[in-house]
């Protein structure tokens, strides 16, 4: 009877089942594909500036941009640099300073930009947050975090999540393609590029957390073909 009982537990997953931790990617929306456009530098919380003074080194600053998009700086205050270009910034700065002297000639230094970043999970060798100080290809994330796991990584169905306001959108990006010279899937910074597992990896870690370990003094041997038909995935419960 337990034989039995395991058999159809396995039988039931193989109807297609993935891991909890992955996300639920059908329930998105779709992100919006990122033309290859010349890169603006836009600046936001966690940037490093620089403001230097020619006429005025007194009034030489080093900020980092706070959570809400604003640096403080003397004479004039908090100013909003969220989403302005270093020189857009400066030109606002000068207008700002025109009535406290003569000359208002300044220049802005970006010494980091930390709000410039992706961050890469799944089935890759090195997961975490990447450092994208320009233009950045899911592909090139993807071998900036190590590349592919070569047993578990599913390429064909790697996913783009990007906030857009209070909902995240989604794109599933073909990898397989893009090695192929495909068209190149260019990122925005804070986008999460997902590397999901495949159904043959997903199936072999439920069967060895649900079965093997909780029953592993049995020799339950199950057999299935996979979804092509080409091949057939053997789970072998003995040890």
């Amino acid at each position: 009877m337990l034989r039995a009982a395991l058999a159809a537990a396995g039988i039931l997953v193989l109807a297609g089942c993935r891991t909890a931790s992955e996300p639920p990617l059908e329930d998105l929306p779709a992100v919006a594909e990122t033309p290859a456009r010349e890169e603006t530098v836009a600046l936001g919380p966690g940037d490093v500036l620089e403001i230097k003074f020619f006429y005025a080194p007194e009034l030489d600053d080093m900020q980092t941009v706070r959570p809400d998009g604003r640096i403080s700086l003397q004479l004039v205050g908090d100013v909003d640099v969220r989403g302005l270009s270093p020189a857009a910034l400066r030109d606002a700065l000068k207008s700002l300073y025109e009535p406290f002297m003569e000359k208002a000639e300044i220049a802005v230094i970006v010494r980091e930009l930390n709000s410039r970043a992706v961050f890469v999970g799944g089935a890759v060798s090195r997961p975490g947050r990447l450092a994208m100080p320009g233009r950045l290809t899911v592909l090139g994330a993807v071998i900036e975090a190590g590349g592919l796991d070569s047993v578990t990584a599913d390429p064909g169905e790697v996913a783009v999540i990007r906030q857009h306001g209070a909902a995240p959108a989604v794109e599933i990006v073909d990898l397989r393609a893009a090695l192929a010279g495909g068209a190149p899937h260019y990122l925005q910074p804070m986008d999460i590029v997902y590397v999901p597992r495949t159904e043959i990896a997903n199936f072999n870690q439920w069967v060895d957390q649900h079965i093997n370990q909780l029953v592993p003094q049995f020799g339950f041997t199950y057999f299935r073909s996979s979804r092509d038909g080409r091949e057939s995935i053997g789970i072998d419960t003995s040890r």
